[in-house]
């Protein structure tokens, strides 16, 4: 299972709003030819920030990559799905410090997976995705 978490497009829209603004607003000192080339570097640097950004799961039945960080599925105890109001409050009240988190605001949903390496503090990672059920059976945790 692989899955890739980009910016939506109201994120994508107030970045460009924003950045577009302050370029106009510094640029209107400058010459056109300069303006054009602020907006033109605002917009590379959104669009390689956007890029860099993502969230990249992969998941087999042997290990569980989450952008660079990766885990073998023997260590993992449990996979537990998070429908939006259990995720909201795993973000929130109910988080540990110690744990991995790999959470966009924008997802509703995710997996909380609880960890069994007597050498790693981490107690759990959480995961925003798209398809927690798809992830749980990849992973065959239950």
């Amino acid at each position: 299972m692989r899955e890739v978490i980009g910016w939506p497009i109201r994120v994508w829209l107030a970045l460009f709003t924003l950045g577009f603004a302050a370029v106009l607003s510094i640029g209107v000192a400058l010459s056109d030819e300069m303006l054009l080339i602020a907006f033109s570097i605002t917009a590379i640097a959104i669009f390689i920030l956007g890029y860099r950004s993502r969230l990249v799961i992969t998941a087999t039945q042997e290990e569980l990559r989450v952008g660079r960080a990766k885990i073998e599925s023997k260590y993992i105890d449990s996979v537990e799905i998070l429908d939006q109001e259990a995720m909201k409050f795993e973000r929130g009240p109910g988080i540990d410090p110690r744990a991995f988190l790999a959470i966009r605001f924008w997802v509703k949903s995710g997996v909380k997976l609880k960890i069994n390496d007597s050498r790693d503090p981490t107690p759990y990672w959480l995961i925003s995705t798209d398809k927690p059920a798809e992830l749980k059976e990849v992973l065959k945790k239950i």
